[in-house]
């Protein structure tokens, strides 16, 4: 496997750091933006593509034609669209760094877990030969041996669940 990551780490005080910054750019940003619930974010408006040229001329329209409707303003539309075109940078970059970040974690956990599974394998190779290593990695078969497991068989009736043991 090729060593992608790993060979170097921030210190653990220079990721706190960088922590600290984040929280401070959110905490600097949260007079503009808010948090959505699960359904809140499901019953969203979505806007158009294309729809942002099209906000502009409905709000001269309406200006021009006297159009006015209850707790709607073309000031507040316009806001909403000026907000929304100047967050959107930032929320590109900072989806480029998440994926970024979410990406080394994969590929750094990767390649630990493709050399832990390698080391582990001659571990166990040798540890036949080797009492102490044989008792040293009793947890680490237990976790291995923990892993995943073949789903149980179809009974012989097509219902898809294994058939019960004798005497149940």
């Amino acid at each position: 496997m090729q060593d992608k990551v790993g060979s170097k780490v921030p210190s653990a005080d220079e990721v706190a750091q960088v922590v600290a910054d984040v929280r401070a750019l959110g905490d600097r940003l949260a007079p503009y933006t808010v948090t959505l619930s699960a359904d809140e974010r499901g019953a969203t408006v979505k806007m158009r593509t294309g729809g942002e040229n099209i906000v502009a001329q409905v709000g001269a329209l309406a200006q021009t034609h006297g159009i006015t409707l209850p707790q709607v303003s073309v000031d507040g539309m316009l806001a909403d669209l000026t907000l929304a075109q100047r967050l959107r940078p930032l929320a590109s970059a900072v989806e480029q760094l998440s994926q970024r970040l979410n990406d080394t974690v994969l590929e750094a956990q990767s390649e630990c877990w493709w050399a832990t599974t390698a080391l582990y394998t001659a571990l166990s190779r040798v540890a036949g030969a080797n009492a102490t290593l044989e008792s040293e990695l009793k947890p680490v078969v237990e976790f291995f041996a923990a892993g995943r497991r073949k789903k149980p068989a179809a009974s012989p009736m097509g219902t898809g669940q294994a058939s019960a043991p004798k005497g149940a």
